[in-house]
């Protein structure tokens, strides 16, 4: 079924990757050069462009010159655009070829195409620093509507820079192979479009997996019990898929400590994904506080997986500090602590700390002396 699904998310694909020309073949890979070309390119990429001996004489065996010409212009430009030194290292480093490319013909109307689409300067320097060998896609046949693609996806140009912000790849990358098949995937098991734009918008290196893993990840989050429609969905796939099946199995036993069954930790990660997201050791620490030293049953914890996402000691410690002083007092319930922990800090001062003042004034020093602590 993947292969014939890949077949026909393949033709369905509006953008190819982009051929070289005959001439930028020419340019990057040189029938033959002397020794002292070469050791004239190794010397500029040292000197000039930041590499090390090792990289610069690795990436002479890509590219070579006999003169600065070309390549000043090349790093003219990119330092012109905002490029530090650190980026035009990773930049050459990673594609050498660069050096030989036409700045003003071939990088500027690139350069210029995606500043036109909301691309900072400062943003194309971080994104090509990532995957430099954007520089190589052809504008018309690969930039563009792979860039439109992802703004359909993401359903507005400005979150389509954010996602490609958040994953270069995503964009370097032939969406007839990278994007287009997995949506199909998700499209069939009816996740809607809104769902997919936030899975691409906030989580593209999820895609980064090959087609089989990402159809398995799909049909797990499935199994567990996952709704498709729900953004959840998206939200447990993405944990899924940034998790090994050691890591996950070795996180169930951590809860599991706690006296959680696999059903308990299966119904906490479909309650709150995020459960599932936080390290071991942070898991630990979580229900070691609330267990010990709040005297809550662990099994309570489970039906309010979202305190185990929350910050120990800059929100649970304060909060439930003050939380204790208010339940000794006979002034809250204790059912109400977990909205304690939750609610944003406006409204935990104004429902649990302001009110109360008369009856515990030193909530406010406490809070603030908690805080201050986590700082």
């Amino acid at each position: 079924m993947l292969v014939n699904l890949a077949r026909r998310a393949l033709l369905q694909a509006r953008v190819v990757l982009a051929l070289p020309t005959a001439g930028a073949r020419t340019l990057l890979r040189p029938s033959s050069t002397s020794s002292e070309s070469r050791s004239f390119t190794v010397s500029y990429l040292v000197n000039a462009c930041g590499l090390s001996p090792e990289s610069a004489l690795s990436a002479s065996q890509r590219v070579c010159f006999e003169t600065p010409s070309r390549p000043d212009s090349v790093l003219g430009l990119l330092k012109e655009r905002g490029f530090s030194p650190t980026q035009i290292s990773d930049v050459v480093g990673r594609y050498p070829g660069v050096l030989l490319v036409s700045p003003d013909a071939i990088l500027l109307p690139k350069i210029e195409f995606l500043c036109s689409r909301g691309f900072s300067d400062s943003d194309l320097a971080r994104v090509i620093s990532t995957a430099p060998r954007l520089l190589a896609r052809s504008l018309e046949n690969h930039l563009r509507p792979t860039l439109d693609y992802i703004g359909d996806l993401v359903q507005s140009g400005e979150d389509a820079v954010a996602a490609i912000k958040r994953c270069p790849r995503m964009f370097y990358e032939d969406p007839g192979v990278l994007l287009i098949p997995k949506i199909e995937i998700l499209r069939d098991n009816g996740v809607p479009p809104a769902n997919i734009g936030h899975l691409v918008l906030y989580h593209g290196p999820i895609f980064l997996a090959s087609l089989e893993q990402f159809d398995e990840a799909v049909n797990k989050v499935k199994a567990l019990g996952f709704e498709p429609s729900k953004v959840g969905f998206v939200t447990a796939l993405h944990i899924i898929r940034g998790l090994s099946e050691p890591l996950w199995r070795r996180k169930i036993g951590v809860y599991g400590k706690w006296g959680w069954s696999e059903e308990e930790v299966a119904l906490a990660f479909r309650r709150h994904p995020w459960c599932m997201a936080a390290s071991e050791s942070k898991i630990m620490n979580v229900m070691d506080f609330f267990v010990n030293e709040m005297g809550l049953d662990s099994l309570h914890i489970a039906r309010r997986p979202v305190v185990i996402s929350l910050s120990l000691r800059k929100r649970i410690v304060p909060r439930c500090s003050v939380f204790q002083v208010l339940l000794s007092k006979g002034l809250v319930h204790p059912h109400s602590l977990a909205t304690s922990l939750i609610v944003p800090e406006s409204r935990f001062l104004k429902e649990f700390v302001t009110p109360y003042l008369g009856e515990a004034p030193q909530l406010l020093d406490l809070y603030v002396e908690k805080m201050g602590l986590a700082s």
